[in-house]
């Protein structure tokens, strides 16, 4: 028999190469020694993994078999790793709840759900058709490298062999990166209209606000008659362009009128604009119990 041997190596600490170390033995148990050491073995300098077997056959079967490992090792470890330098360039930032938030969201645009638990830090997890796209794709490229070469760089073969993959995680991170600071923006918009409306002094005793039925909003004060200036205000609120106009248009209108007491009458509670409302009114707006007045 030939006795082969194949090396993987990669750019990180020994931690990081002990545990790729093990995610390919335990592939590979069948292959242990009497002493239970796998096949694969951390080399004594340098960065290396190398296995040295006496083997027949089923070379392809065997480097097809570690491409897969590789593959799942850089999608666990290695892509979260690149996810995270994009958001601390991008955000200007280090703070590691961000930063885990920004990771979390791009992982779901790439696999199309999250992984199981939740967890988008080295988790090991099928975590969607995307996921196991990049897999089968990534696998089976490292295999056929090694079984011709008997060696591959894990690092470098990725960022110069497969740019389409680095595209593709650029493309999440920034969409990522992109709703995060939408969301960084409203929530400091929101923050804005809560200190305006603790600073005024209240309007009118009550306004109620009729929500849902596939209906635009209408306002009434608190003897559940239209505002003195609803004929204007409702077709206003009706004909916005946008659910995003509709709802500027109506929290101008709110603010001004600057109610005591705020009652939302919806069919819809989990709707943007009741939330909405809930946030920058805060105590002195409840959502009642009967859907709708129409």
């Amino acid at each position: 028999m030939d006795r082969e041997q194949w090396t993987v190596r990669l750019y990180g600490n020994l931690e990081t190469r002990s545990r790729l170390q093990r995610m390919m033995n335990d592939a590979f148990e069948g292959l242990a020694d009497s002493a239970g050491q796998g096949p694969w073995q951390l080399a004594d300098r340098g960065d290396a993994i190398a296995c040295r077997l006496d083997i027949s056959a089923g070379r392809r079967e065997f480097c097809d078999k570690t491409g897969m490992v590789l593959a799942e090792f850089m999608l666990a470890v290695k892509e979260p790793q690149a996810l995270e330098k994009i958001m601390q360039r991008r955000l200007g930032t280090r703070d590691p709840k961000e930063i885990k938030t920004g990771v979390r969201e791009a992982v779901v645009l790439l696999n199309g759900e999250l992984p199981s638990g939740g967890e988008a830090f080295g988790a090991q997890a099928d975590g969607g058709e995307g996921r196991r796209r990049r897999q089968v794709q990534m696998g089976m490229k490292l295999g056929e490298y090694l079984w011709r070469h008997g060696s591959v760089h894990l690092d470098g073969y990725v960022r110069f062999r497969m740019r389409d993959y680095a595209d593709e995680l650029r493309e999440a991170a920034e969409t990522a990166i992109e709703e995060m600071l939408m969301d960084r923006q409203y929530q400091e918009f929101m923050r804005l209209l809560q200190s305006m409306v603790k600073g005024q002094e209240t309007g009118l005793p009550a306004i109620h606000v009729l929500h849902g039925a596939g209906q635009g909003p209408t306002l009434l004060d608190e003897k559940m008659r239209p505002l003195q200036d609803e004929p204007v205000a409702e077709p206003m609120l009706q004909a916005a362009a946008d659910q995003q106009d509709r709802e500027s248009l109506l929290v101008t209108r709110l603010l001004a009128a600057s109610p005591r007491k705020l009652y939302i009458h919806t069919d819809e509670p989990d709707a943007q604009v009741v939330r909405t409302l809930m946030g920058i009114f805060g105590e002195r707006a409840a959502i009642c119990d009967h859907p709708s007045l129409r």
